[in-house]
């Protein structure tokens, strides 16, 4: 009888612990300085709202490990003697995978008698403490939450206010504020590189179909859309600073996701165990086989990615991390083998094969400096190949050459910059970009039906890109601060050296209401194949310049709680130095994409983009979140023949609205997810079409004299994303379902039809739903 009623208990005991181990999960991190990145021995973290108490401190190294952590959503408080306490809500903590904070304390510089520490919660300001204007943080969890994001930051951020869609559901370019999607910057770890989207720029420059980022790696990043600080150049609308996480150091954790466009798989954790050097990779590959019926044409399309992270922390020497990006893409399509079906050229007696090729990998190192500011070095090494044929067949199926692309591109880089606390007030950031670009371009084809099939590129070397900046923030009050900073940049091609103020300033008018101002001067270089275009044996665009925007930014944010906020930035551009076709109604600042693009141009060309944002959203707070964003602006450029006009882009209004609300079931250890979006657009601008030239030609020729004087109707777009996620005991699963384009929304192009002699105006409404199972381990 005692060793029946001691084998219950033990039966008890240890059934209790599974459930417990089942039901918590834990929580570790670090604790930095914001400004130094020194760690902070003895900082208190608190879960809140919780009975009993959890908590802990930080160690001699500044980290920190929470057990026993229920599953669900929590906040945290971080606090540390002399430093501004802070929370990190929302947290979703699963059985499948640890979490890992890495906290940033801001240092309290102003002490006050009677002045209390509130704790405060930082969702709408920018990772870079240097950004005043325009600027915006976003999670992993959004990337993976947001309707229509598609896991994509790209397609994220046109939920975002001042950010369209160019170009149709079908890709993932952006205009921001009525600018080219061209001039968007990517930047990873700090670095430049290429734009890291599959099929990239096929069908418009700047864009491709979605980036090769997965959300398994993304760590939280900023997107700028104007008037950002110094150390960013090369870029002349906005930029995309994007940042992967480490790997966990306390074990190893994996996950694999199976879906109708692909697999994924990742793997990250400690080399070995004990060590605090950690990996992180993910893999992806799609083939869009199960996709194609749903697809508006036939042929193969297919891709593969791979993302890295690795870190290697030293005692002394600082640390390491080595990290990289690879994507390769192949679309094929072939003539259809009834010509009595030969209606267009491209789709129905073409023959294209396209490989496509993109990469970057770089190692940084990061190193204390005497306890006030910290040295940052990376050296990479970036670039992407085209290799695309397309050819078209006569009545007697004989195959001509309508264009030959081989091209390759790359960038060495080397950065360095020095982030400093001077007193306590001011802090500097000083650096330095160097960058070798070299080149292999060749580009055979025909500028128009008419012309005959020639050489129009046919150039290699390399060229060097200088750039250097310094720029400082002072914090004058308690509620006033500001930054200031110059950044000079060197182009080899045309020998063209800028200098290029930018500054900004915040004034704290109380505890919930702020202003801000900024202004920036900023530039752009062209895609190396513009300076190298020839006519008998002569470089038509060496001397190009580059071109140049002054941005001006006044913003009026307000908080409406802890978990609300409300936002009005007013904005305005003005371009200048644009290149243009002389004598033409051309500009660059309406460039899409000519994969045969042959002309000289000029920097004779000028633009204005003008408007209001606003922004209203609610953080994800006891189940729900919501984002409404509006923007009104207007977007007018100057050709080469000197006559202003309204610009492409030039779409009057952009309107989102999000809603999301998630459902803990089961005592909160599964949550069902249903968040969804709808978008309105003002339509593209576009040309009209003449007939009649274009049936001579038997191409779609516009009326360039009189360009953009026409507008598509407004287009609303509807977005759905469903979750369900399962915690086990020791892994946790999701299926999820996302529809892209709900309601069917068509996007417009024209085209020529070969049967009737008649250019056609293409509509087509694609739905796309993906259905995917993950499971993290």
């Amino acid at each position: 009888m005692n060793f029946k009623k001691l084998f219950t208990l033990f039966v008890i005991a240890l059934s209790s612990q599974v459930v417990l181990a089942f039901q918590t999960q834990t929580v570790s991190g670090v604790v930095i300085d914001k400004t130094t990145k020194e760690t902070l021995p003895g900082a208190n973290i608190v879960l809140l709202n919780h009975e009993p108490l959890i908590g802990t401190s930080t160690n001699v190294d500044g980290q920190f490990i929470l057990n026993n952590v229920p599953l669900g959503r929590h906040n945290f408080q971080i606090s540390f003697l002399g430093y501004q306490t802070r929370v990190i809500s929302e947290i979703l903590v699963t059985s499948g995978r640890e979490v890992i904070l890495t906290v940033e304390l801001t240092a309290e510089i102003f002490e006050e008698e009677g002045v209390e520490i509130v704790a405060t919660i930082q969702k709408d300001k920018a990772i870079n403490d240097m950004s005043y204007v325009s600027s915006k943080a976003f999670t992993i969890e959004e990337t993976q939450r947001y309707a229509g994001g598609l896991d994509d930051p790209a397609r994220l951020v046109t939920a975002f206010a001042g950010v369209t869609s160019s170009g149709g559901t079908q890709t993932n370019a952006i205009s921001i504020r009525g600018n080219a999607p061209k001039s968007v910057q990517w930047r990873l770890e700090g670095i430049e590189i290429p734009n890291p989207s599959h099929f990239a720029g096929l069908s418009v420059a700047g864009g491709g179909g979605l980036t090769l980022f997965s959300s398994q790696l993304l760590a939280d990043s900023d997107f700028m859309t104007g008037a950002f600080p110094s150390e960013y150049g090369n870029a002349l609308s906005g930029v995309f600073d994007i940042n992967f996480r480490s790997g966990n150091k306390n074990r190893r954790e994996y996950a694999f996701q199976l879906g109708i466009n692909g697999i994924e798989a990742s793997s990250g954790g400690p080399f070995k165990k004990g060590s605090p050097s950690t990996y992180l990779f993910n893999y992806r590959f799609s083939t869009l086989t199960l996709l194609l019926p749903l697809l508006p044409t036939e042929g193969t399309i297919q891709y593969q990615d791979l993302s890295f992270k690795t870190t290697f922390p030293t005692k002394n020497a600082g640390r390491f991390e080595f990290w990289g990006i690879g994507g390769l893409d192949k679309q094929g399509l072939d003539a259809k083998e009834d010509s009595s079906e030969w209606e267009y050229a491209y789709w129905d007696f073409s023959n294209n094969d396209i490989n496509l090729g993109v990469g970057a990998a770089g190692l940084s190192h990061s190193l204390l400096v005497n306890s006030k500011g910290y040295l940052k070095t990376t050296l990479a090494v970036s670039g992407n190949s085209t290799d695309y044929e397309l050819d078209q067949l006569d009545e007697n199926f004989i195959a001509s050459p309508e264009l030959r692309i081989l091209n390759k591109t790359g960038r060495i880089a080397l950065k360095s910059y020095l982030n400093q606390l001077v007193g306590e007030r001011l802090t500097t950031r000083t650096g330095f970009e160097l960058q070798h670009l070299f080149f292999d371009l060749d580009l055979r084809g025909k500028t128009d039906n008419q012309s005959p099939f020639q050489q129009l590129v046919l150039e290699d070397g390399n060229a060097q890109l200088a750039q250097a900046y310094s720029q400082l923030k002072m914090e004058f009050s308690p509620r006033l601060s500001g930054s200031a900073g110059l950044h000079a940049q060197w182009f080899s091609l045309n020998e063209e050296l800028l200098i290029e103020p930018r500054a900004a300033l915040n004034w704290q008018m109380n505890s919930k209401t702020g202003f801000n101002l900024g202004y920036g001067l900023h530039s752009q270089i062209e895609e190396l194949g513009i300076y190298h275009v020839r006519s008998q044996n002569e470089s038509l665009n060496k001397d190009l310049k580059l071109a140049k925007a002054h941005h001006f930014v006044a913003g009026l944010s307000h908080n409406l709680g802890d978990h609300h906020f409300i936002k009005a930035e007013l904005f305005a551009q003005q371009l200048f130095d644009v290149p243009v076709i002389a004598d033409s109604s051309f500009s660059m600042l309406n460039f899409v994409q000519d994969l045969s693009f042959a002309e000289a141009l000029v920097n004779e060309g000028e633009g204005e983009n003008y408007g209001i944002e606003l922004t209203l959203e609610r953080f994800l707070h006891r189940g729900y979140y919501y984002l409404v964003t509006g923007t009104l602006y207007s977007s007018r450029y100057k050709g080469g023949d000197g006559a202003w006009r309204k610009s492409r882009f030039d779409q009057r209004i952009a309107a989102n609205v999000l809603f999301g609300k998630e459902y803990f079931l089961k005592e909160g250890k599964n949550v069902f997810g249903i968040n969804t979006r709808a978008s309105i657009t003002g339509g593209e601008r576009y040309s009209s079409v003449l007939q009649t030239e274009s049936a001579i030609d038997e191409e779609v020729i516009f009326d360039e004299a009189n360009p953009y004087n026409n507008q598509f109707d407004t287009q609303l777009v509807v977005d759905l994303t469903l979750s369900y996620r399962t915690n086990r005991s020791r892994y946790s699963s999701i299926w999820l379902l996302q529809i892209k384009n709900l309601l069917a929304s068509k996007d417009n192009s024209f085209d020529y039809n070969h049967l009737t002699d008649q250019v056609n105006l293409v509509k087509e409404g694609l739905v796309l739903p993906i259905l995917s199972w993950k499971i993290e381990f």
